[in-house]
């Protein structure tokens, strides 16, 4: 392989993620200054709606710090060179997958959510790799999928089909070759 490909993340997504906590950050700021409409059978206590304002407000604001941070970011979501695949779309962002640890692609539908398992020789190596966080999760995929290694299409700026046969396509021109 000589080329680079470069898949970008999908902006409209990632800003669609801002509703929710905008409207946390909105329904906050009415539970501070009129905590009296927020008064139920269960909560008369204007002080703790308030509190609980505060609390949801300061919340809703680091999501959305957060999520325009993720948007503005001008990196390439999934990059697939003549080393290996890149995957920096998901929360279990491990590197390099590099193309002689890639046993086999494939593609599964788990309900509405359409995967890519890169199989691999060496699970653990990229499981030790990824952030203490996703460690846990990258073990579950492991034992679920018989892989650590999951691409979701669903962040980046193509179709599942076309990112499958994509990197199928490329996986298979690079074993031909090797």
């Amino acid at each position: 392989m000589t080329n680079r490909i470069e898949i970008p993340l999908n902006k409209t997504k990632v800003a669609l993620l801002l509703i929710v906590p905008l409207t946390l950050l909105i329904t906050s700021l009415f539970s501070i200054l009129w905590p009296e409409s927020f008064i139920s059978q269960t909560s008369n206590d204007l002080e703790k709606i308030k509190l609980s304002g505060i609390v949801g407000g300061c919340l809703g604001l680091l999501l959305s710090i957060f999520i325009i941070r993720k948007w503005l970011n001008k990196k390439t979501g999934f990059i697939i060179d003549k080393s290996g695949i890149t995957d920096i779309s998901n929360a279990s962002y491990t590197g390099l997958i590099e193309w002689n640890d890639i046993k086999k692609v494939e593609g599964k539908k788990v309900g509405p959510i359409k995967l890519i398992i890169l199989h691999i020789n060496n699970p653990e190596k990229y499981i030790n790799k990824a952030k203490k966080t996703s460690m846990p999760q990258m073990r579950k995929n492991l034992g679920f999928y018989g892989s650590p290694i999951l691409i979701v299409s669903s962040r980046l700026k193509i179709k599942y089909d076309d990112l499958l046969a994509l990197t199928t396509n490329e996986f298979e021109k690079l074993k031909r070759t090797a």
